[in-house]
């Protein structure tokens, strides 16, 4: 993921965005309603700045789980996109921030592919996903995904954004691409034991995820390739404690998932 310590100007945002931090959710929408449009936003100062930041603004439209739920539903997501063609009431655009879109299911994920495929001029969506991995490929591969750096903080972005394109390449060749599984162990035999220890615990936790997500446990196939995953990912972690290379692990993987 990427971030630029300062926000936005005219030029910047994009028509969505994906998240891990609720109050970087909350600046992007800002910046979309601000109505600075010649300098950097949000400019903190105009009156939608300031309606914005009360959480106020009738332009920035937040979408949640629901009391007693456990997920963000289709239902929501339908309401949502009857909602997005309505002009904007006091800005130039519109923000949605839909809260904890990994919990979107199959059916409100397809949903809201539709329409983020092909979305009016006027709105910009930010999904805020603590795991966007268990996002559908097609909608992640239409957002730019940001990660905030805090203050004083060694910038690694480089390289956490390679390994998450690690991560994330890995996890859908699991459908079956075993040519995209061959070209990311590849590269895995390439990190150092510290970048693969964190592949190794990051692409495990997104397969448990992923294992205990309705949207896959429909699908047998689905559900034992994810299985077998953890399984091997889970030897893998105990092959590295005992200094075994880059190289054979990455090979064991290969030739355990195929």
């Amino acid at each position: 993921m990427m971030m630029t310590n300062n926000v936005f100007d005219s030029d910047r945002l994009s028509h969505a965005y994906i998240v891990t931090s609720d109050a970087l959710a909350d600046k992007i929408a800002m910046a979309t309603v601000c109505s600075a449009r010649d300098r950097e936003r949000p400019c903190m100062s105009c009156s939608d700045c300031n309606k914005a930041s009360r959480y106020i603004h009738p332009d920035i439209t937040k979408i949640g789980k629901l009391d007693g739920k456990h997920i963000v539903s289709v239902d929501q997501i339908r309401e949502l996109k009857q909602d997005v063609y309505i002009v904007p009431n006091d800005s130039m655009q519109k923000a949605y921030i839909v809260e904890d879109a990994d919990t979107m299911n199959s059916n409100a994920q397809n949903a809201f592919l539709q329409v983020l495929e092909e979305p009016p001029a006027h709105v910009v969506f930010i999904l805020c996903a603590e795991n966007p991995v268990v996002l559908l490929p097609t909608i992640r591969s239409r957002c730019v995904k940001l990660k905030s750096q805090p203050t004083g903080e060694p910038d690694n972005i480089g390289e956490s954004n390679e390994l998450m394109e690690l991560v994330n390449d890995f996890y859908e060749a699991l459908s079956g691409n075993n040519i995209k599984l061959m070209e990311c162990m590849f590269r895995v035999d390439k990190l150092d034991r510290l970048a693969l220890s964190e592949f190794l615990d990051l692409t495990r936790e997104h397969v448990v995820l992923s294992l205990r997500n309705s949207t896959y446990n429909k699908d047998e196939k689905i559900k034992k390739a994810l299985a077998d995953a953890e399984s091997v990912l889970t030897e893998a972690g105990e092959m590295l404690k005992l200094n075994v290379s880059a190289g054979h692990i990455s090979g064991f993987i290969c030739a355990s998932v195929l």
